[in-house]
């Protein structure tokens, strides 16, 4: 249960103690109320010491039960460099902060409603190897005052000991301090000049603390919230129903709120701007006159013979014979006139960088025994220049994004395959190259695998991936390379024009490996 104590502190430190919090059935803590929330940035800043699970699930509550006592929230991830909130919501982790702040990425498009909690959620989105750079980012100014002037609350689920966090800092109010209630009752690390609110702490059971609820589905887990207001009031007391969103301008429902459009995400940015529907076309008058007259002579014309009125002009007509019926066959031509299947296959930049090779034989060599010990990782080798040197380099797996690789990079690190020294760190062991040239498709594996075989031989080296198709079918693409621009592809291109093959570059698309059929 929340622990009962005033929650009292130094006014540079805050809280000295904990409150103990269930998010998965109590009610938020006083502190941090849905009648407390303020508009623009509050830190949320978890202990990485902490139960995971229950961060996460603290974070839920905290955002949901602001959204229901009537504040427009977004709960964005900052947690860049080891991303799990969205695992922990069960949404995926896409577009989100870093596409934002350094690459132009659309805020309110980012912004995903979140079903059955009524808030948004920002994810990490694509991996970057300086969490830094997104904190410094002078972007903040300009969405932190949107927020502002919205009215709406912006949620920065944080890690306490975040590269640059004093830099993000300088726009939030305040801070509420997630986990770290184990040692002898120190506040974990805050940011200097932010005031921390609360300091929340997962509940104890006989001295201990309480693993966080773990059901099936998220939804299971963040149980709907009752309508409330305020947000912390005594259970069975009285409660007056929520105001609408018509009436006070909040968001709608959480029912609704999931399906919500663009439109309806809090705090879009100046220069983003709804595109406006098509007008609609009024009829003409002339035309439904036209057409009334149509009818009205279809109608004579079927009333006719039965009335025994003669048409003269349509004698004629009605002696010559009705057209014979269209063979069957025919019923099938207008699915041929549809096309061929279409590729449907996903993007799959990501994959994680091995090794380099001076030889295509030793970097041929290695990528086989590498694959005999991770069956489940394709490796594939190709040509790429370095400081004027064309090297083989060796790569493992395809996936749409970071998280998909991370499990791939930890394993292939505690065997000792990868150096992390030799690209700058961890981080950057995992890499983008959109870019592969295909160099044929077939019908089954084994015809793709033959065809790799012929060019390996010829020192043309391959790899094989299933891409679905719009029919339901599954054909099988072979790439050659895996490149971040057409220049770092060159020695591939001339080794493809050498053998007369088509140089045809494409995105690497396809079925991610770890996906069922």
């Amino acid at each position: 249960m929340t622990d009962p104590h005033a929650l009292a502190g130094t006014p540079d430190r805050g809280p000295s103690a904990p409150t103990f919090f269930d998010p998965s059935f109590e009610r938020l803590p006083a502190p941090v109320s849905g009648d407390s929330a303020t508009p623009g940035p509050v830190l949320l800043l978890f202990d990485r010491d902490a139960d995971r699970d229950w961060v996460a699930d603290a974070a839920v509550a905290l955002a949901t039960g602001w959204h229901a006592a009537g504040r427009r929230t977004v709960l964005a991830d900052l947690c860049l460099d080891d991303p799990f909130l969205h695992e922990r919501i069960g949404m995926p982790n896409q577009e989100g902060v870093v596409d934002i702040f350094l690459y132009g990425a659309s805020l309110a498009r980012s912004a995903r409603a979140v079903p059955g909690r009524g808030f948004y959620l920002i994810s990490s989105g694509t991996y970057t190897p300086d969490a830094g750079e997104v904190l410094r980012s002078p972007r903040w100014e300009k969405i932190v005052a949107g927020f502002r002037d919205a009215n709406a609350a912006l949620l920065l689920f944080a890690p306490s000991d975040a590269p640059e966090l004093a830099a993000i800092g300088r726009f939030a109010d305040d801070a509420i301090v997630l986990g770290g209630g184990d040692g002898p009752g120190a506040l974990p690390a805050s940011v200097a000049g932010v005031a921390t609110r609360a300091w929340l702490a997962p509940p104890r059971t006989d001295g201990d603390r309480a693993p966080a609820a773990a059901p099936a589905t998220p939804a299971d887990r963040f149980p709907e919230p009752e309508p409330v207001s305020p947000w912390n009031a005594p259970p069975g007391s009285y409660a007056p129903p929520v105001p609408t969103a018509e009436a006070t301008g909040a968001l709608p429902t959480a029912a609704e709120a999931a399906y919500a459009p663009p439109a309806g995400i809090p705090a879009p940015e100046a220069d983003w701007r709804e595109p406006e529907p098509p007008k609609k076309k009024r009829v003409s008058p002339v035309l439904l006159v036209l057409l009334l007259i149509v009818l009205l002579a279809a109608l004579a014309v079927v009333l006719a013979p039965q009335l025994g009125i003669s048409i003269p002009f349509l004698a004629p007509a009605a002696a010559e014979e009705a057209p014979a019926p269209a063979p069957k066959q025919a019923a099938a031509a207008p699915a041929a006139q549809r096309g061929p299947p279409q590729p449907q296959g996903a993007a799959l930049p990501y994959s994680v960088y091995v090794a380099n090779y001076q030889s295509f034989a030793e970097a041929s060599r290695f990528a086989a025994q590498a694959s005999g010990k991770f069956s489940e990782a394709r490796f594939f080798v190709f040509p790429e220049p370095k400081d004027g040197v064309v090297w083989w380099r060796v790569m493992a797996g395809m996936a749409a994004d970071t998280t998909a690789v991370l499990a791939l990079r930890d394993r292939l690190l505690a065997a000792g395959l990868v150096d992390e020294d030799e690209v700058g760190g961890r981080y950057d062991l995992i890499q983008s190259r959109p870019l592969a040239y295909e160099v044929g498709e077939f019908a089954t594996i084994q015809e793709a695998t033959a065809r790799g075989e012929e060019l390996a031989n010829r020192e043309i080296p391959v790899y094989v991936t299933p891409v679905p198709y719009s029919d339901g079918t599954e054909r099988w693409k072979v790439y050659a390379g895996a490149y971040r621009d057409s220049a770092s592809a060159a020695p591939m291109k001339s080794k493809l024009e050498g053998a007369r093959i088509p140089a045809k570059m494409v995105e690497r698309t396809g079925r991610p490996p770890a996906s069922p059929k």
